[in-house]
């Protein structure tokens, strides 16, 4: 039986993995952190599948707890797949983001999968396995008001690219993941930036009505990544990068095409309507 880890699975995208990987026989490793405060949702899911499912405490940023999970693995016998799935999002102007805001930012979004994966690579390499980094069109793309995390996940896509070809020869595959908009509870779990600069206030007024007509459109793609993710990990798909919504195909396409003159041109145009109009 095959073996996935995944982080962040107390709700939308990782709860809709874990479901997935189930559903096709996998063992699933599901890990959360305060498991104990969340242990009552996963009770229908483990009555189900007793022999298929593990809980396991982990906030990704602790080092003992990466430590105790790694541990827990190595003595069950082996990993196929590891899912680097937690994560959050920490927005406004970075002069209103201090500095413990912007260094958590990176150890949740990309020190905690760095360290994560270096443990369990022994592992994934005696079993030929896959390493699934989550991203996003942020990965890259740069966002008013959102550097702290465009700038987690642009360092992510660059770990992930390197694994790709460093990893390639000993037989682990690597995939980043790019998401768009998706109507999970990635907004309920976003950080703003303590400071409160007069200069951005009105961007980040904007910023919030537009982010809001967003949502109001955005459509729960929970199903279709579980789906994805569960397709790479069986070795269905094996590109570098795989984008699952018509934001990162259309952008990455665009993004291509266009001299980088005229795409930044572009996106100056957009952020000035969307974001820096002033109010009438």
């Amino acid at each position: 039986m095959k073996s996935v880890l995944i982080t962040g699975c107390s709700s939308g995208l990782g709860r809709g993995m874990v479901n997935e990987f189930l559903l096709r026989g996998w063992y699933v490793f599901c890990t959360m952190r305060n498991l104990e405060q969340r242990r009552q949702i996963f009770a229908d899911i483990q009555e189900k599948y007793p022999d298929k499912l593990t809980l396991l405490n982990l906030e990704v940023t602790e080092a003992s707890q990466r430590d105790a999970v790694v541990k827990f693995v190595q003595q069950s016998g082996g990993l196929d797949c590891l899912i680097n799935n937690a994560g959050f999002g920490l927005l406004g102007a970075l002069e209103n983001v201090s500095e413990s805001q912007f260094r958590y930012q990176m150890e949740v979004n990309f020190y905690a999968p760095v360290f994560l994966t270096r443990a369990l690579l022994p592992l994934l390499r005696q079993q030929n396995g896959n390493v699934i980094f989550i991203s996003s069109v942020c990965g890259s793309l740069g966002f008013p008001l959102m550097a702290a995390y465009c700038a987690s996940k642009h360092a992510l896509e660059g770990l992930a690219e390197s694994l790709y070809y460093e990893l390639e020869p000993h037989g682990v595959d690597v995939t980043l993941l790019e998401l768009g908009l998706s109507k999970t509870n990635f907004g309920q779990n976003t950080i703003w930036g303590i400071g409160q600069e007069e200069a951005y206030r009105q961007h980040t007024e904007n910023y919030h009505q537009w982010k809001a007509s967003l949502s109001d459109k955005a459509r729960d793609k929970t199903l279709r990544v579980a789906l994805r993710v569960a397709d790479i990990a069986e070795g269905k798909r094996r590109q570098l990068r795989e984008r699952v919504d018509a934001e990162t195909n259309l952008t990455s396409f665009f993004e291509k095409i266009l001299p980088e003159k005229f795409w930044v041109q572009a996106m100056k145009v957009f952020y000035r309507q969307k974001i820096f109009a002033r109010q009438r």
